[in-house]
């Protein structure tokens, strides 16, 4: 089994070659070596964070990854989908390594040029390891028979000599669902895992980033921002990632597609901020700092009441 070094901010690499994706789209150049009328596709994985005042880790363990191919004869028929191994070594992951940016590969190969839409997972373990010690095996979701599927968007299209990169952003709030209640004598009972990953295609995708601090410009660690696609009403479950603010301020947010969308962040004993029709165009770093206004102690009081 492998375990995979998860590449920072500062570092080379896969992540150089992640945000090269990221600021240039596909790639075509001499130093892109593959075997003739192939391109070559990367695979990253990274995390929509869960609460760190939780848990300690969240692992699991994937033994094959796969991509669909799609190919189309004529318009009269239909469309067909052949899936190709990408990889079927088996890496163990925990997934709060992987924030802020911070991804870890997967899978780097030459495929043929054509339309790729879809990837599988075969997920064969997890589990949750709780900062007191306390370990939660978990039971897999057909991970370990037909997979789970991550349609890509949009498609990746591999061009003959050119090299193109995947983000898998494995969402851990959504996809480790706790039992019980932490603040009762029973305390948490376990979790359900129930995988939440969204594939995009990085060369259309662009980034959020910023610092969270108070309305006096003090750092302000662990605050909770969340995209929200944008949508007639705010009331829907529409969030598509999320972050925590680390011990600088700084937040990350990649590989989203563009559009115009919602930024929320919210901590406690801070009023909850809204920051509407932010900008994510490909290619691009959209840079959004958000202050964040502490509680009156009069409406916390009139509120526990």
């Amino acid at each position: 089994m492998k375990f995979l070094k998860m590449n920072g901010k500062a570092r080379i690499g896969v992540l150089s070659l992640l945000l090269a994706t990221l600021f240039f789209s596909c790639s075509k150049s001499d130093d892109v070596k593959t075997i003739e009328g192939k391109g070559r596709l990367n695979v990253a994985i990274t995390d929509a964070p869960f609460p760190i005042d939780i848990v300690d880790k969240t692992v699991v363990t994937i033994d094959k990854v796969e991509i669909a191919q799609t190919t189309q004869a004529s318009e009269d028929e239909a469309e067909t989908r052949t899936f190709v191994t990408l990889s079927e070594e088996e890496y163990e992951i925990n997934l709060l390594d992987l924030a802020n940016g911070v991804t870890a590969q997967l899978a780097s190969v030459d495929l043929e040029a054509g339309s790729y839409d879809q990837i599988r997972l075969h997920v064969v373990d997890a589990k949750v390891i709780l900062k007191d010690g306390t370990e939660f095996d978990l039971t897999i979701p057909s991970g370990s028979t037909s997979g789970l599927k991550v349609k890509i968007e949009p498609a990746v299209v591999i061009e003959e000599g050119t090299e193109s990169s995947v983000l898998l952003d494995f969402d851990v709030s959504k996809s480790f669902v706790m039992q019980g209640n932490m603040n009762t004598p029973a305390g948490i009972k376990g979790f359900h895992f129930k995988p939440v990953v969204r594939a995009v295609f990085v060369g259309f995708a662009g980034q959020v980033e910023g610092h969270v601090t108070d309305d006096a410009e003090a750092i302000l660690e662990n605050a909770h921002i969340e995209l929200w696609s944008l949508t007639e009403t705010q009331e829907a479950d529409t969030v598509v990632t999320s972050a925590f603010s680390d011990e600088a301020g700084f937040y990350k947010m990649i590989g989203l597609p563009e559009g115009t969308y919602h930024l929320s962040a919210a901590m406690e004993n801070y009023d909850t901020i809204w920051v509407d029709n932010v900008a994510v165009e490909a290619g691009q770093t959209t840079t959004v700092d958000l202050a964040l206004t502490p509680v009156e102690e009069e409406a916390a009081e009139t509120t526990e009441e």
